[in-house]
C-alpha cells in the first residue's frame, strides 16, 4: 500500500499525525509526505521522504489578516469572536461539571460564512498547493491520502488519483464541526472544479480521530478512534526531568507556534511565572528557542526548558498550564494531568471549552489572568481532587483506544473496499504499470 501524507504550514499539525505515518512504514507499506517549503525541513527530521509543493507562504500574517487579528490586539478580538465562553475563575465544582461550550461553539448553521473565518484561508493555502500536490498524487499514485483539517489541499489530491481520503483528527473538530465539507466555504468546492472534479460526487471522507470522546464535537462519522501519541522534534531531555522533591511541579508551556501566529505580545510566560514563584512550587517553562529570548527576566527558582521534550517533562509534573493548544492539550491529557489554559485566540478558546467541561481543567482569557487569579486557581488546581480525577478518567480513555499501529489493518481494509467498488481511477495507470 501506498500512502501520501499531506500537511500544510503548522509543525504542531504534521506531529500528530507523524507516529501514524512510521507506523505504516514499518508496517512494511510506501509512506510519502508533501510538504509546504517551510515545513519540509521539520518533515525530514521526522525520518520521512518529503516532497515540497506550492510556494512559500507567511501564514501567520495571513492568518492574523483574515482574522481582523494583529498581535497588539489579539484579546481584544478573542473576546469579540471567540466561539465559546471560558469556565469563570471562581466557578464552583456544580458549575464546572456542568461547563458546556456556549451554543455559539456547536451550532455550524453560520460557520462556514462568517466574515474573517480563517477556513476561507486554508482554502487560499490549498489552491497554492493544489497544482504541485496534484501533479504529484496523479504521478506517484498513492492508495490513501491522509490530511489534517487545515490542509484542504489533501481531499483534493485523494479525488484527483482516485485514493481514499483519510481526515486526521488532532483535536475537537472545529473546522468540520461535526458536519464535515459541509462547513466549508463555497471556495473548496471551487477547487475541486477547478480541476474537473464534482465535489458532489465524491464520498464523505474518513476520519481518523486521535481526540478524546469526551473533548469531541458531536456528529462527526465515519470515524476510526486512534491513540493519541505525542511527537515533536523537540527531544532534549535533561537528567533532572525525572528528579522530583516534596514540592509540586507546574509545568508552563506555549507550544510551538502560538507566539508566531499571534505575536509577542500574546507570550504571557512571564507574567504567569512572576505570579507563582514560590519557594513552595517547582515551576518550570518549556519553550522552543525563537520564545527564549521573550524571556528576558525568570524569577529565582525558575527553571527554563529550551527545545526539551515535553512527554518526557510532563510525567513528572502536576500541573500544566497553556495556550489551549491541542498539543499541549492531548500531551497534558495523556498524562492524567489537570490543565489551566490560558488563551488569546478563538481557536484556543474553542478547544479548551471542550476540555473544561470534562472537569479536568480551568478556562481563562488572557485578560482574566491577573496574578490574584492566577494564584486562586493554580490552587484549585492542585488541591481540589475532582480535577485529577476528572485528568485520570481522560488518561485511562486515551489509553483504551487502538494505536496508530493497531489501526493500519482497518486502513488496509478501506482500501481494498475502495478497490473493490472502483473499477477505474480518475486517473489510469501507465501502461504496463503494475500495483
Amino acid at each position: 500500500m501506498r500512502v501520501l501524507f499531506v500537511t500544510a504550514v503548522l509543525p504542531s499539525h504534521y506531529f500528530v499525525m507523524a507516529p501514524f505515518a512510521w507506523a505504516l512504514r514499518a508496517a512494511g507499506h510506501e509512506v510519502c509526505v508533501a510538504a509546504q517549503p517551510e515545513l519540509v525541513e521539520t518533515v525530514a527530521r521526522s525520518g520521512l521522504p518529503v516532497v515540497p509543493v506550492g510556494g512559500e507562504t507567511d501564514f501567520a500574517a495571513r492568518y492574523r489578516d483574515q482574522t481582523a487579528t494583529r498581535p497588539a490586539d489579539a484579546a481584544a478580538s478573542h473576546r469579540d469572536r471567540a466561539a465559546v465562553r471560558p469556565v469563570d475563575a471562581a466557578a464552583s465544582h456544580g458549575d464546572r461539571a456542568a461547563a458546556r461550550p456556549a451554543d455559539a461553539a456547536t451550532r455550524p448553521a453560520d460557520v462556514a460564512t462568517r466574515p474573517g473565518d480563517p477556513k476561507a484561508l486554508f482554502c487560499t493555502v490549498a489552491d497554492g498547493m493544489a497544482d504541485d500536490l496534484v501533479d504529484f498524487a496523479r504521478a506517484w499514485r498513492p492508495d490513501a491520502v491522509v490530511w489534517e483539517p487545515t490542509t484542504l489541499a489533501g481531499p483534493l489530491a485523494a479525488a484527483a488519483c482516485g485514493a481514499v481520503s483519510l481526515r486526521y483528527l488532532w483535536g475537537p473538530d472545529i473546522v468540520g464541526r461535526g458536519i464535515g465539507r459541509h462547513n466549508l466555504p463555497p471556495q473548496f468546492a471551487e477547487l475541486f472544479a477547478r480541476f474537473g472534479i464534482d465535489l458532489d460526487t465524491l464520498p464523505e471522507w474518513w476520519n481518523i480521530d486521535a481526540c478524546p470522546d469526551d473533548l469531541q464535537v458531536d456528529g462527526t462519522t465515519r470515524r476510526v478512534p486512534v491513540r493519541y501519541v505525542p511527537y515533536s522534534n523537540s527531544q532534549h531531555v535533561p537528567g533532572w526531568f525525572l528528579r522530583r522533591d516534596a514540592r509540586p511541579r507546574v509545568c508552563v508551556t506555549l507550544g510551538i507556534t502560538m507566539t508566531e501566529v499571534a505575536g509577542g505580545r500574546s507570550f504571557f510566560a512571564p507574567r504567569v511565572l512572576d505570579a507563582l514563584a514560590a519557594p513552595d512550587v517547582d515551576l518550570v517553562t518549556a519553550v522552543v528557542p525563537a520564545q527564549r529570548p521573550l524571556l528576558d527576566r525568570v524569577p529565582e527558582g525558575v527553571r527554563v526548558v529550551e527545545d526539551g521534550a515535553l512527554h518526557m517533562l510532563l510525567p513528572s509534573c502536576d500541573l500544566v498550564i497553556h495556550h489551549g493548544g491541542v498539543g499541549s492539550m492531548l500531551t497534558a491529557a495523556l498524562y492524567g494531568l489537570p490543565q489551566l489554559t490560558i488563551t488569546q485566540m478563538p481557536d484556543q478558546s474553542f478547544y479548551s471549552a471542550h476540555l473544561s467541561r470534562t472537569g479536568a481543567s480551568v478556562h481563562l482569557t488572557g485578560d482574566q489572568a491577573d496574578p490574584e487569579t492566577l494564584r486562586a486557581v493554580v490552587r484549585r488546581l492542585l488541591h481540589d481532587p475532582s480535577y485529577r480525577r476528572a485528568a485520570d478518567g481522560i488518561r485511562r480513555a486515551m489509553l483504551s483506544r487502538p494505536t496508530p499501529q493497531q489501526i493500519v489493518p482497518t486502513v488496509e481494509r478501506l482500501v481494498a473496499a475502495a478497490r473493490d467498488t472502483a473499477p477505474t481511477r480518475t486517473s489510469p495507470l501507465p501502461q504496463g504499470a503494475a500495483r
